[in-house]
C-alpha cells in the first residue's frame, strides 16, 4: 500500500512538472473538492438533521411529542455525534490534499529550480524572482484550504436554503437581496489588492536575499562602517515591510470586519423583522426558533468563509507569482546555440567559436574563444586575475551555458564532471559519509586517511582548509571521470599543498579520472611536469 502511494505521488511529480502550473492546479483541486463534496454534504446533513431534533423539541414543549424527552435526548447525542463524524472525516480529507498538494507544489518549486538557465541568476533581480517564489509556495500551502471552506458553505446554504424560503420567504429574499450583493462587492475589492499583495512577496524575498548577503558579511566583514551600513539598510526593509504589510494587512482586516459586521447586522434586522411578523400573526414562536437556528447552523460557514477572502486573495496573489516563476529561462529552453558533442574517438577536450557574457555586463567576456586540451594527461590553467579562469571551468562544468560555440569532447560531459570552486559550498557531510561507505576503491580509502578526511568529518564546523580537503576527497569518491579544480589549495597549509595535490594526482590516475586544476601557485618543476600547462589567452 504504502509503495503504491508512493508510487502514485511520484507519478503525479513527474505529469505536474511537465504541465502549466495554473492548470494542474485546477485539475488537483476539483479532483479534491470531489472527494470532499459527498462527505461534506454529509456534514450538512447532519445538521439539518439536528434543525429536525428541534423541531421535534418544540413538538415536546407544546405537548405534541413524537418522541419521550429521553429518546429525544438520545436521538440529539447519536446525531451530535455524527456531525462530529462527518465533520472530522471532511476535515481529514480537506487536511490531506492540503498537504499533498503543498508537497507536490514545492516539489514543482524544486525541480524547476534544478533547471532554471545560469542566466537567472546573474542578476539581482532573477535571484529575487527566485525567493519570491518560494515565499509563494509558502502563501500557496498556508491558504489553500479557504476553496473547501467556500464549497462547504455553498452546501450549507444548499440544504437549508429552501428551509429558510419555506419558513419565511420575506426574510429569506431580504438576506439574499441586501447582503450577497454586498459580500461580492467586498470580494471585487479584496481582488483589487491582488498587486500589493505581490508587491510584499517580493520585499519580502528582498529581505530574505539582503539577510543571507548580512550574516555572511557580519562574520567576514570586521570594518564597522560597513557593518553600520549595511544594519541601517537592513532596518529600512524592515521599516518598509512594516509600513507596507501593515498597510495591506489593515485594507484586509477592515474589510473582513465589514463582512463579520454586516453579518451581525443582518440578523439584527431579521430578529427584528421577525418580532413584526409574530407582532401581526404572520409567525409564531415555533417559526421563529427555527428560522434562527436555521440562519445560525448556515451563519459559521459563511462567516469563515467571508473571513478567509483575504486568505483567497493571498493565495491568488502567490500562485501568480509562481506563474512568472515558471516562465523563467531553463536550460532546455535557454537561447543557447552552442551544441556539445560526445567524441568517443578523440582524446581531446575541444572548444571552438565560443561566445559568453554574463547578464547585464557591459563586455562579453569570451568571444570565438578556442582550446583543445588533451584528455590523456591533467592541465593546469594559468593566467592573470578576471581572465575568466574561474567562468570557463563553469562553464565546462555545465553551471553557466555558452551563447555559441562547439563542445566536443572524449568524456561525456552531462553529469560527469565534478567541479570544486574556491568558495567552497559543501553539501550535507552524511553524503560523503555514505559514498565512502559505497565505495570499493581502496585508493579513495587511502586518500581520504592522509587527507584526515575521517578526523574533520567528526568535527564540529570545519576551516577552508579542511573543507578543501573534504572536497578533494569528495571528487575522488564521486562517479564522475571529469575533475575540475578552482584553486582548492589556496586555503591549504603551504607546507601540504605539494603533498595532498601529489596523492591527489596519483589517486586520480588510478581511477582514470582527468583532471583541470586552476592554480596560481608555484610548483616544484617535477610536480608540474606532471601537467599540460596553459596560460588563459593562449589556449
Amino acid at each position: 500500500m504504502f509503495i503504491g502511494n508512493c508510487q502514485g505521488l511520484l507519478f503525479d511529480f513527474f505529469i505536474f512538472s511537465l504541465v502549466i502550473l495554473k492548470k494542474r492546479l485546477k485539475k488537483i483541486l476539483w479532483r479534491g473538492v470531489l472527494r470532499f463534496l459527498p462527505v461534506a454534504l454529509l456534514a450538512s446533513a447532519a445538521d439539518a438533521a439536528l434543525l429536525w431534533g428541534i423541531r421535534s423539541f418544540m413538538d415536546i414543549l407544546q405537548g405534541r411529542p413524537f418522541f419521550s424527552l429521553s429518546a429525544w435526548l438520545v436521538l440529539m447525542v447519536v446525531l451530535t455525534a455524527l456531525r462530529f463524524a462527518f465533520f472530522a472525516w471532511k476535515m481529514n480529507i480537506s487536511e490531506k490534499w492540503l498537504l499533498g498538494t503543498g508537497s507536490l507544489v514545492m516539489g514543482w518549486f524544486l525541480h524547476t529550480l534544478r533547471s532554471l538557465s545560469p542566466r537567472v541568476f546573474h542578476t539581482p533581480e532573477g535571484e529575487s524572482k527566485v525567493e519570491a517564489a518560494y515565499e509563494s509556495t509558502v502563501v500557496l500551502q498556508s491558504n489553500g484550504g479557504v476553496f473547501f471552506q467556500a464549497v462547504q458553505a455553498v452546501l450549507q446554504l444548499l440544504v437549508f436554503l429552501p428551509v429558510l424560503l419555506y419558513i419565511s420567504w420575506p426574510l429569506t429574499l431580504f438576506l439574499f437581496v441586501v447582503v450577497v450583493p454586498l459580500v461580492g462587492w467586498m470580494q471585487r475589492r479584496l481582488h483589487k489588492m491582488g498587486p500589493a499583495e505581490e508587491h510584499i512577496l517580493t520585499e519580502r524575498s528582498d529581505f530574505r536575499g539582503s539577510l543571507y548577503l548580512a550574516r555572511k558579511l557580519f562574520r567576514r566583514w570586521s570594518s564597522r562602517f560597513e557593518r553600520k551600513e549595511i544594519s541601517n539598510d537592513l532596518m529600512a526593509q524592515v521599516r518598509n515591510l512594516r509600513e507596507d504589510g501593515l498597510d495591506v494587512s489593515l485594507r484586509k482586516g477592515v474589510l473582513s470586519l465589514i463582512t463579520e459586521t454586516v453579518s451581525v447586522l443582518a440578523m439584527v434586522f431579521v430578529l427584528a423583522f421577525c418580532a413584526l411578523l409574530i407582532s401581526e400573526g404572520w409567525m409564531d414562536g415555533t417559526g421563529l426558533v427555527l428560522f434562527c437556528s436555521a440562519v445560525l447552523l448556515c451563519y459559521k460557514p459563511v462567516k469563515e468563509c467571508a473571513r478567509v477572502m483575504p486568505q483567497a486573495r493571498s493565495a491568488m496573489s502567490a500562485l501568480s507569482v509562481l506563474e512568472k516563476f515558471e516562465t523563467l529561462p531553463s536550460k532546455k529552453s535557454d537561447s543557447s546555440s552552442a551544441e556539445k558533442a560526445y567524441s568517443p574517438n578523440s582524446d581531446n577536450l575541444q572548444i571552438t567559436h565560443g561566445d559568453f557574457a554574463y547578464e547585464g555586463a557591459f563586455e562579453t567576456l569570451f568571444s570565438n574563444f578556442s582550446l583543445c586540451w588533451n584528455t590523456k594527461k591533467p592541465v593546469l590553467v594559468r593566467g592573470r586575475n578576471g581572465v575568466g579562469k574561474s567562468t570557463l571551468l563553469r562553464l565546462i562544468a555545465g553551471l553557466e551555458e555558452w551563447d555559441y560555440g562547439k563542445i566536443l569532447s572524449s568524456i561525456p560531459l552531462k553529469n560527469n564532471v565534478f567541479f570544486v570552486a574556491q568558495d567552497l559550498e559543501l553539501p550535507p557531510i552524511h553524503l560523503l559519509q555514505k559514498l565512502l561507505a559505497q565505495t570499493n576503491s581502496a585508493a579513495v580509502i587511502e586518500f581520504a586517511h592522509a587527507a584526515r578526511v575521517d578526523k574533520i568529518m567528526a568535527k564540529e564546523g570545519m576551516s577552508g582548509g579542511e573543507r578543501a580537503r573534504v572536497a578533494l576527497a569528495w571528487a575522488l569518491a564521486s562517479d564522475s571521470s571529469m575533475i575540475l579544480l578552482d584553486e582548492p589549495f589556496a586555503s591549504v597549509a603551504l607546507a601540504d599543498r605539494e603533498l595532498l595535490l601529489t596523492a591527489f594526482l596519483d589517486t586520480a590516475e588510478l581511477l582514470h579520472k582527468w583532471v583541470v586544476l586552476v592554480s596560481h601557485d608555484v610548483l616544484s618543476r617535477e610536480l608540474e611536469q606532471r601537467f599540460n600547462v596553459v596560460e588563459m589567452g593562449d589556449a
